[in-house]
């Protein structure tokens, strides 16, 4: 069985589901997922495609990861709004729109104009490469 590794922060009564996937290549807990054509999960972002997702507001998120995970095998992800998670972040504070940049499963304010955002930021997090930080999911 998966190690846990503690991203669900409060789901504070939201209807947030827990949902076994099979992983469709290495994912780490905190990672945005999507699902992919094969029902699998992946990085939602690059690995879907080549690009984040589109201008038109689509957001390709079923959820994160809870758990980390290697190809083929099951993933847990947390799927629902108004859940706190913590979730792979970068170059973000506290109050920023967030949505999936140029790195395929984590979050940044810099799509978050012209992308409908999916998580507000919680907390400050000055990483260029990425980590997790407490977030809203919307």
């Amino acid at each position: 069985m998966a190690q846990v590794k503690g991203i669900l922060v409060n789901d504070g009564g939201a209807p947030a589901r827990i949902i076994n996937f099979t992983a469709g290549e290495a994912i780490s807990a905190g990672e945005a997922l999507a699902v992919s054509g094969a029902g699998e999960v992946k990085l939602c972002g690059q690995s879907l495609g080549g690009t984040a997702p589109s201008s038109d507001g689509t957001m390709p998120i079923a959820g994160f990861a809870l758990t980390d995970a290697a190809s083929g095998g099951m993933v847990s992800v947390v799927t629902g709004s108004g859940v706190v998670v913590y979730a792979m972040c970068k170059n973000c504070v506290a109050g920023d729109a967030l949505s999936v940049g140029a790195t395929a499963g984590t979050l940044d304010d810099s799509t978050a104009d012209t992308v409908e955002h999916c998580a507000i930021a919680l907390e400050v997090n000055t990483t260029d490469g990425g980590a997790l930080t407490k977030v809203l999911v919307v």
